[in-house]
This record gives structure tokens, C-alpha cells and sequence, in this order.
């Protein structure tokens, strides 16, 4: 599991042997062409499926802004993002926003109050998914040891880690990944 080099590499940096992702800092043959957007998605290199798998974000820089991390689905014709990218505006995308403590898709929120970083600048995200290869699958966010509800996910899913920063300077690693064998 690591973030690919590839998506969005003329805005992103990738550090830390693939495990961290930060936007910036600025190149400037890219500062000289064009404005900078309102937010950036940025991939793994991951497409999950057929067992059980849980890792960290850990968000190393939110700087006082809004950040979304999670994961969507992968289709044959690759990841949709929906609304301009955002991760969460899809209906096949779910994001976790630690600033609202929101769990989003569709660009609406389907689980408020749980846990946000208090200090607006740093902290941990776990994410745990279950993806049976004949049966239904879930995810699940949890902060600070409170989890979400269960995301359901479709028989025979493909999972696709992701995060869309929106602020330069913001910075992201992923830790701890785990999965158990395939699963029926």
C-alpha cells in the first residue's frame, strides 16, 4: 500500500519509500502556467478485495482545513470521483473529514459527531474493510477508538485507498497496513 507517483505528480510529493503524500511544495513550472486548484485527489497504488484489511491515515499536516481520506470503488473504467474530484462526492466514494467529524458520499454527509482532531492539525484515521469475495462487504472509519457505522460495500468490491487534501502544505501517511487471507 502506497500512494501512487503518478496521480496528480505535478502537484503532490511523495515521500517517506511511498508512504506519505503532501501537497507541494511548489513546482514552478507549474506555478507559472496555472492557478492553483481547490483541492487535490491523490490515489494509492492499492486495489483491495477478497479479504479483510485495516490500516492508519495519519494525518501528519491538516493545516486548519478541511481534508478527506477513505476510499471508493474501482470500476473497469477506473475510480469515479464525481463532483470535480472530490473524494465523498461520488456515490461510490466515501470520505472521512476529521475537521466536521463527517462521514461523506454523494457530497452528503450519512454520519456526523464522531470524533474530529483537536488540535485542527494533526491525528489518526483507521479505516477497516471487509470484503467477502460472495457476499456483501463494509468499511469502517474509527477515531480516537470511536468507530462509524458500517459502510456497505458490494459483493466483490474493489477498494481503491485515497485522500483529497485541500490546502497546500497538507500531509498524509499511511501506516500500519494489515490484511488476512482471501475470504469466501
Amino acid at each position: 500500500m502506497k500512494w501512487s507517483t503518478q496521480h496528480n505528480s505535478h502537484l503532490l510529493t511523495v515521500s517517506n519509500a511511498g508512504l506519505t503524500i503532501e501537497w507541494g511544495p511548489k513546482k514552478p513550472e507549474y506555478t507559472a502556467k496555472y492557478y492553483p486548484p481547490a483541492w487535490v485527489p491523490a490515489t494509492t497504488m492499492a486495489q483491495l478485495h477478497s479479504g479483510r484489511f485495516a490500516w492508519d491515515f495519519v494525518v501528519n499536516e491538516m493545516a486548519d482545513r478541511q481534508i478527506g481520506i477513505g476510499f471508493m470503488l474501482l470500476w473497469d473504467i477506473g475510480p469515479d470521483w464525481g463532483f470535480f474530484g472530490y473524494l465523498g462526492a461520488s456515490r461510490t466514494a466515501w470520505s472521512y473529514d476529521p475537521s466536521t467529524g463527517d462521514v461523506v458520499t454523494e457530497e452528503k454527509s450519512i454520519q456526523g459527531n464522531l470524533p474530529t482532531f483537536e488540535d485542527r492539525r494533526t491525528g489518526t484515521v483507521s479505516v477497516e474493510l471487509h470484503l467477502p469475495r460472495y457476499a456483501e462487504g463494509s468499511g469502517v472509519f474509527s477515531v480516537n477508538g470511536v468507530a462509524s457505522r458500517p459502510i456497505p460495500l458490494p459483493m466483490g468490491s474493489v477498494v481503491l485507498p485515497a485522500a483529497c487534501l485541500l490546502n497546500e502544505s497538507q500531509k498524509v501517511t499511511i501506516e500500519g497496513f494489515t490484511m488476512s487471507e482471501s475470504i469466501a
